[in-house]
């Protein structure tokens, strides 16, 4: 196959891209599974990172997909992970929900 893209790369820059929001989330574990009054300085800095960071409709999709995944993984609080933003003062334009539909985001 010469060219082109082949679903695999596609499959690895997504899996780099969920591994990246993964870890700028890490320190924001404890407040997502059981709230809090604040969270750590470093998962706001890695809430701005993950925002900075999905530049294009794909990436903001892909990063919504990663954020659904790792949610149930880890056993999120989505009460806890909606107030996330405003917590960290970011503005993000859409409502993190265990039944947001992340293709719908532009």
């Amino acid at each position: 196959m010469h060219g082109g893209h082949s679903p695999r790369a596609e499959h690895i820059e997504a899996s780099i891209q969920c591994h990246t929001v993964t870890v700028a989330l890490a320190t924001c574990l404890g407040y997502l599974t059981r709230g809090g009054r604040s969270v750590p300085s470093s998962c706001c800095k890695g809430v701005i990172n993950v925002k900075n960071a999905a530049r294009t409709t794909k990436d903001r999709r892909e990063t919504c997909g990663c954020l659904k995944k790792a949610a149930g993984q880890y056993r999120v609080n989505y009460k806890f992970a909606a107030a996330l933003p405003a917590v960290c003062k970011v503005h993000i334009p859409y409502r993190i929900s265990r039944s947001i539909n992340c293709n719908s985001i532009q």
